[in-house]
């Protein structure tokens, strides 16, 4: 994905000549596919058409980094794959399993970057045993506590708490965790729409209201990667107390993601290009 984002004050987007103009910098439109805005941004609604219309999505984050907007292109395109898609539901069992399989294989090669073993096999035997999706649901979560108690120990306990927390999270780890999820969930849901389908109908996650359960599934195959960029910037000195503040939790300063948005900005195109690969698959399976 080329992703362009802005995360400077005081920055007006303008539209000419099929060209993205912020403040004096010009670039082609035909070179963008997600714009991130990062900081208050002066534009009006007819930017965002454009940019619809040039099938480029427009990522919003506020400054403190707990809400995002996205708005996405028009695009009404594949309605035999959606419906194919809506039939691949009969066999829900099957892909939520691919989806905890995957995500159980890399958070296990993960875990033996800090020198940990855990005998996959086992795992993967009990998710191929189970019989219902609740059953599948038990195994991640035992998998998952698992996973994290390996995972916090081998990270300096200044910056956690030694367990997940959210909505708003408790510690400067969890931050990170939570906040390149989002991220991941939003690239992800525009590459499902870009490809045709329905990010509402998933196989693991269970759809609610104005959630994209198929993102949340996908998002499953890149948390054990974006959970080691997390501790890396940790673990390395990149991120320090004072890098975060409180306030009903735990969260992030402007500054210090700033510094970060090169770093995140790679990360993000790589899972886009994963992504993709990902949807080649689910599509094969279904069609």
């Amino acid at each position: 994905m080329k992703t362009v984002v802005v995360d400077t004050e005081n920055t007006v987007l303008r539209i000419k000549a099929q060209s993205l103009f912020i403040n004096e910098q010009r670039i082609p439109m035909h070179l963008v596919e997600m714009l991130v805005l990062a900081h208050n941004v002066a534009l009006d609604s007819k930017v965002l058409i454009q940019l619809s219309k040039n099938s480029i999505a427009t990522l919003m984050i506020d400054k403190k980094s707990t809400s995002f907007a996205l708005t996405l292109p028009l695009e009404a395109k594949n309605s035999e794959q959606k419906i194919a898609q809506y039939r691949s539901l009969e066999n829900r069992l099957g892909f939520a399993k691919y989806f905890v399989n995957q995500k159980i294989s890399t958070h296990v090669s993960h875990l033996k970057v800090f020198g940990v073993v855990v005998d996959e096999r086992h795992w993967h035997e009990q998710v191929d045993s189970a019989k219902q999706i609740s059953d599948l649901l038990g195994c991640e979560g035992s998998f998952s506590r698992l996973y994290f108690k390996h995972y916090f120990s081998h990270i300096p306990k200044l910056f956690h708490k030694a367990k997940r927390s959210k909505r708003p999270p408790q510690d400067p780890l969890n931050t990170m965790m939570s906040y390149l999820y989002t991220l991941a969930y939003n690239v992800i849901t525009v590459e499902l729409y870009k490809a045709g389908l329905d990010p509402a109908i998933s196989y693991l996650h269970e759809p609610f209201r104005s959630h994209y359960a198929l993102s949340s599934d996908f998002v499953e195959l890149f948390r054990a990667q974006l959970n080691a960029q997390a501790a890396e910037w940790f673990i390395d000195g990149t991120l320090c107390m004072k890098d975060f503040k409180r306030k009903d939790g735990i969260y992030l300063h402007y500054n210090s993601r700033k510094r970060l948005w090169e770093t995140v900005t790679e990360m993000m195109q790589t899972i886009a290009l994963q992504t993709n690969k990902e949807i080649a698959l689910l599509k094969a399976a279904i069609l």
